[in-house]
């Protein structure tokens, strides 16, 4: 028998799962936003599970998004960096599946501190993988970013997910670092690694510092929305409901070691949605106003979901048709009574940070620990 058949066999029989066979589950990330409303989910469809939640708690974590989950009793928190093999050799044992959502997140604050953001999403995730290999585990799906393929080198027709990576932003060079490790060691491991690419996920918990629940808060409040440039960029979104059906229809259907697009149907540029979140809450009195834009803050072309459409997925929700219930999660977080207060806040500046130049062996990073 060739080399290529036997590989192709030892890669047909690293099956996919059945939800209400697996029991024990593992989530990194999953007190943050996208990981606890995977937790929530991973809960309700798999019926016999146990889930691990590992989370190093960032400041982009919330213990509160795990009420519901740990008031069901099948959750275990485990807090600690997912870069930390021994802890996350640890934690992954005996799980059937593993979903690796930890990790830095935000573009705006990449470029003040990249070196969090490789520590975090590219040596995270070679720690995980390393952690999975000792441990055996049948299936890990690694939540990465459509924000890999950058502006598509200009493209109009929608990315496959064999599209070259073009990252533009220290963010999106993690993640697509984060994935290269992958390529690179799933195969030495003979490990079984499939890759969800969202586009712009929203739904509530995230936290304020991105987009929409910027907008949202601030609008809810009578604060302008700041807009970057002249916000002709387009962004694809798609709610986070999908990105969990997405994850099951892979965890499912999926091919071993594949990779899947997970986008929403629409582009909107960011000024319309500006204008569709003023729509949305009720009695605003926001106004939008411009501010310069950050480097490569350029569109994201449109992105083909045909690989993931044919496991049977569809987007269900739309950003138009979910705003007006975000609008009110969102404005419920703010007290009427401290928002005439919150509206007259001053905008903080963001934090000036200085790179001071080491020699060789002195330390990788600089000043890591007081961001």
């Amino acid at each position: 028998m060739s080399p290529a058949r036997m590989s192709q066999i030892r890669e047909d029989a690293m099956a996919s799962l059945e939800l209400d066979r697996i029991n024990t589950i593992v989530v990194t990330g999953g007190a943050g936003f996208v990981g606890s409303h995977i937790v929530d989910d991973l809960l309700l469809h798999c019926p016999h599970a146990r889930v691990r939640v590992l989370d190093s708690f960032t400041y982009a974590a919330n213990i509160d998004n795990l009420d519901a989950a740990l008031r069901t009793g099948r959750v275990t928190l485990h807090e600690g960096d997912v870069g930390n093999l021994d802890l996350a050799t640890e934690v992954v044992e005996g799980a059937d599946l593993v979903v690796h959502a930890a990790g830095e997140s935000h573009v705006e604050r990449s470029f003040s501190v990249p070196e969090r953001f490789t520590v975090a999403n590219a040596l995270g995730t070679q720690a995980l993988i390393e952690a999975a290999a000792r441990r055996r585990v049948p299936l890990t799906v690694h939540i990465g970013t459509a924000e890999v393929y950058g502006a598509g080198a200009g493209a109009d027709a929608p990315l496959g997910e064999d599209a070259p990576f073009g990252p533009d932003n220290p963010h999106a060079a993690s993640k697509a670092a984060a994935e290269m490790l992958i390529f690179g060691l799933r195969r030495v491991f003979d490990l079984d690694i499939r890759v969800l690419r969202p586009v712009n996920v929203f739904g509530p918990r995230q936290n304020a510092e991105k987009l929409l629940p910027r907008f949202l808060e601030f609008s809810a409040i009578g604060r302008p929305l700041t807009v970057h440039g002249d916000g002709t960029q387009r962004r694809a979104f798609v709610a986070v409901s999908d990105l969990c059906a997405a994850l099951r229809a892979v965890v499912t259907r999926g091919a071993a070691n594949a990779a899947y697009n997970v986008a929403g149907p629409d582009l909107h540029e960011v000024l319309a949605v500006a204008r569709m979140v003023i729509d949305a809450v009720p009695q605003t009195a926001t106004a939008v106003g411009f501010a310069a834009g950050r480097p490569y803050h350029t569109s994201r072309p449109p992105l083909d979901t045909r690989a993931l459409e044919a496991l049977g997925w569809r987007a269900e929700r739309s950003l138009g048709a979910d705003l007006p219930a975000l609008a009110a999660w969102y404005g419920a977080r703010v007290p009427p009574g401290q928002r005439r207060q919150l509206r007259e806040v001053p905008t903080l500046a963001p934090r000036r940070l200085h790179a001071v130049n080491q020699p060789a062996g002195s330390g990788l990073f600089r000043s890591l620990e007081t961001h």
